[in-house]
């Protein structure tokens, strides 16, 4: 079980109920009492939960200061359908000996618990994809280091840009926020470019993309024609964009045919 789910089900646990002892928390989940209370203690952050001795009660006050886990979570179960298709796609470009490298996005993390292919090299700026792939012995992990971003728990900044500068993946996986028309670039041609909502996120995967043979963005179709703070990339840029069948035709026709749809397609 990912960090995300375990803490989104302890913190239902504790809406059901409204209160827990530790110990019966750990025996519900099966895991260990200590890594319930530091559970409990990124959850208390929130303000969604107090802690007692011996327990915790489930507070709910704060829907604005969410911890990682529960913001990635609530993104996880957004558009699931869309997303498991995407994945499913996705996950089928991965083959034996490929060097993958993944961000941390929601649609991202789905692909990953997709991926049969082994063995495998993973290279991943997010914590709950290195988890996905820690104990399995035919996948070789490579956790890249750094600052990490409260939202999404994935790393950025100087220590993950220098890191990634010295490594080659065969595949990038990643997601952004959205994708639409720009005329930043070129106002007599405007193009479509994809965003996201962090200057230091987008230089992250800008540099994912720099090392990489080939790049593959996974977006759903809600994203399209949303732009956010950070021109990331010119969808020009990108070798392959999978969405779901609900895109509009019109995105299909300015991008082109390097804008797959997921169930309609049979991976290349």
């Amino acid at each position: 079980m990912l960090i995300v789910e375990r803490q989104q089900r302890l913190l239902t646990i504790l809406q059901q109920h409204g209160s827990a002892q530790l110990d019966e928390l750990a025996a519900q989940l099966g895991v260990s009492a200590s890594t319930v209370r530091r559970d409990l203690e990124a959850l208390e952050q929130s303000g969604t939960v107090q802690r007692t001795h011996g327990g915790a009660i489930y507070t709910g006050a704060s829907t604005d200061l969410k911890p990682a886990s529960i913001a990635l979570a609530t993104r996880m179960t957004e558009h699931v359908a869309q997303k498991e298709t995407i994945g499913k796609y996705a996950a089928s470009l991965v083959k034996p000996n490929m060097t993958v490298l993944m961000d941390g996005g929601s649609t991202v993390v789905i692909a990953a618990k997709q991926i049969t292919a082994r063995p495998i090299q993973i290279v991943t700026t997010s914590l709950s994809i290195a988890q996905l792939f820690h104990e399995d012995d035919q996948a070789e992990v490579i956790l890249v280091g750094g600052t990490v971003y409260p939202r999404t728990e994935v790393t950025f900044g100087s220590l993950t840009l220098a890191t990634l500068a010295n490594l080659h993946g065969d595949l990038l996986l990643f997601s952004l926020a959205g994708i639409e028309v720009d005329d930043s670039v070129d106002a007599l041609k405007p193009s479509a470019s994809a965003f996201n909502i962090n200057l230091d996120l987008a230089r992250v995967e800008q540099a994912m993309m720099r090392q990489s043979t080939r790049s593959v963005m996974l977006m759903d179709s809600g994203k399209f024609g949303r732009k956010s703070l950070v021109r990331t990339c010119g969808v020009a840029e990108v070798d392959q964009i999978v969405t779901d069948a609900g895109i509009s035709p019109a995105w299909l026709d300015r991008i082109g045919p390097r804008l797959v749809v997921a169930d309609e397609s049979l991976p290349r």
